[in-house]
């Protein structure tokens, strides 16, 4: 599906969804760089790569500098060679309330999970950073399209993030780059757990019951994403795309 040459830039790698795009592009013959804040598991996901020799693992807290992330991605390319591809995939989640909002934990998760990806894609869409004929990919949620009770702030995110996509799309077309957004229903993930945890373990099975092929895996959005993220998808920009195992 993708040549060596072709380079992915993918964030979020640590784990989870991130983790998996990383090692799908990576299997379909990508050059990898893997970011995440877990040096320990960027390192991990090397060894279980395909071509480890095609991976790179890049540590950055994208909280730190956040001003200079589209610099940091022209240093990126120069380092590495300019981008066919990035996928946005490093988020955070959250179950909250109108009850519980607070404008600080509001603006951490709008940081992280709405303003990081528009930096990140204000730098990838730099013509010394890309190149002609790639995408740029943001992994938001099906909270963004349906929004539901405890995903507030979340979903509020989520949906700021798949609007700017559809606009960023337009504006980038005649330069012949792509902007895709898939949107994940409940995926198997630490994310996951963590929510899990906190809700108990009614949660689980209430949710499961929604769901008629059941929770995706990480894998079933990795392999969405790598085909949107190759030239396989040529003619697709501007879309959306709702993964939720037949819920919605």
């Amino acid at each position: 599906m993708f040549a060596a040459s072709q380079i992915i830039l993918v964030t979020g790698a640590s784990s989870g969804i991130g983790r998996a795009i990383a090692l799908e592009c990576n299997a379909q013959g990508a050059t990898v760089l893997a970011c995440g804040r877990d040096d320990l598991k960027l390192d991990e996901g090397r060894k279980a790569a395909h071509a480890p020799e095609r991976w790179t693992s890049i540590r950055r807290d994208f909280f730190e500098h956040m001003e200079k992330i589209p610099q940091w991605l022209h240093e990126i390319s120069q380092r590495h060679g300019r981008l066919w591809g990035m996928a946005c995939a490093a988020g955070e989640g959250l179950m909250d309330s109108m009850q519980a909002y607070s404008l600080a934990t509001a603006r951490r998760h709008f940081d992280l999970n709405f303003h990081v990806p528009l930096l990140l894609a204000k730098g990838f869409c730099d013509r010394r950073v890309s190149v002609k004929g790639g995408a740029l990919l943001f992994v938001s949620s099906a909270s963004a399209v349906f929004p539901e009770k405890g995903h507030l702030i979340y979903g509020a995110a989520k949906a700021a993030l798949t609007a700017a996509a559809r606009s960023i799309s337009q504006e980038v077309a005649p330069r012949g780059l792509r902007v895709h957004c898939l949107s994940p229903g409940i995926v198997d993930t630490p994310m996951q757990e963590k929510a899990e945890a906190l809700m108990g373990p009614e949660y689980r099975q209430s949710q499961l019951q929604e769901y008629p092929f059941g929770f995706g895996r990480p894998e079933d959005v990795a392999h969405m994403a790598a085909f949107l993220l190759s030239d396989k998808a040529a003619w697709i920009t501007g879309q959306n795309f709702v993964l939720a195992g037949g819920r919605y």
